[in-house]
């Protein structure tokens, strides 16, 4: 999942600002989905065409809810604010301009997913750093629009990955059981990292139930990351919990955003088991990953279910697309 691992070039300090700022953002979604949308009907996508001109239509609709907030609050149209200016390069539009060559519901899908988190770390990280209490509740505003057009895509992203494994580009070799075993333990220790920033992020104020949660899987996946790697070769561990402290720190106490954040990277972890399993020609090999994959599945679960809880929203875009895609072989 994109992360705050930088945070905006300037500070969010004034309404005029948050505004113009988020009428940018809204103004660039809109024009985005609805190319992607193109994309994809151009190649008979139609379902994800449809999801993607429904985004479109949203977007645009919160184009003009920003225009009114402006005219109600602000007495006038937004400000004109290059987006380069105050937002982090992460928000740089590195795919777009090769979507239309690409034209696999997959690979689209995965751009539309990484825009949206973006947007919602870059409003939470807002809301988490905002002194001022009417800013701070704009923020949230905005932020809960983009997390819950990142769990639409999310599901859509999940369904058309199972619907194309095995006509995804391959990977350049067959990984060999000890190249899976470093590189799982990487996934698994990063995923340990940040799950021992959340629950000390989390851990003071009023949820101990995600802070628990948290500290079970962190130490969890402490234990995978050391049986796949004895050695500890993997990497840098003072680096990786000093990445993943700064990037729970961007979401503040908001335990949506941790556990989305969380969900996001267990995903992304899954596909990389998925797809060396598809290519996979050991017993060895395809037991691991098969193990993997299913215990990512697992963590999702107990991810979701305090997710669901907390939003009731993503809880019901769970519940309209119940087949979704698992882990393992099919």
């Amino acid at each position: 999942m994109a992360d705050m691992r930088e945070p905006p070039l300037t500070a969010v300090k004034t309404a005029d600002e948050m505004v113009a700022i988020a009428h940018a953002m809204e103004r660039e979604a809109a024009a985005r989905y609805a190319m992607l949308a193109d994309c994809m009907r151009r190649v008979d996508q139609r379902e994800v065409a449809d999801l993607l001109e429904g985004l479109a239509a949203e977007e645009r609709g919160h184009v003009d809810s920003v225009e009114r907030l402006a005219q109600q609050t602000l007495h006038h149209a937004p400000s004109a604010t290059p987006l380069h200016a105050v937002l982090p390069k992460t928000f740089a539009r590195e795919e777009e301009a090769t979507a239309a060559t690409l034209l696999s519901a997959y690979r689209t899908l995965s751009i539309a997913v990484r825009h949206e988190e973006r947007a919602f770390a870059f409003w939470t990280y807002v809301a988490a750093h905002s002194s001022d209490s009417a800013l701070r509740d704009l923020a949230e505003t905005f932020a809960r629009q983009e997390l819950i057009h990142a769990a639409k895509l999310r599901q859509a992203r999940r369904r058309a990955f199972h619907a194309e494994r095995g006509r995804l580009s391959p990977v350049a070799r067959e990984l060999g059981v000890t190249e899976i075993g470093g590189a799982a333990a990487a996934l698994e220790a990063a995923f340990a990292t940040f799950c021992i920033a959340a629950e000390q992020q989390l851990r003071p104020g009023a949820d101990r139930v995600t802070a628990n949660l948290f500290q079970g899987l962190g130490d969890e996946a402490q234990r995978v990351a050391a049986a796949l790697d004895p050695t500890g070769s993997r990497g840098d561990p003072e680096l990786e919990l000093q990445t993943a402290i700064r990037r729970s720190a961007a979401h503040g106490m908001n335990s949506a955003a941790l556990l989305f954040e969380a969900a996001g990277m267990i995903e992304d972890a899954d596909y990389r088991y998925l797809e060396w399993l598809d290519r996979s020609t050991t017993a060895e090999s395809v037991r691991n990953l098969e193990a993997r994959a299913q215990a990512a599945g697992a963590r999702l679960a107990r991810i979701n279910e305090r997710l669901y809880a907390i939003e009731p929203a993503i809880a019901a875009i769970a519940r309209s697309n119940p087949n979704s895609g698992g882990s393992g072989r099919t």
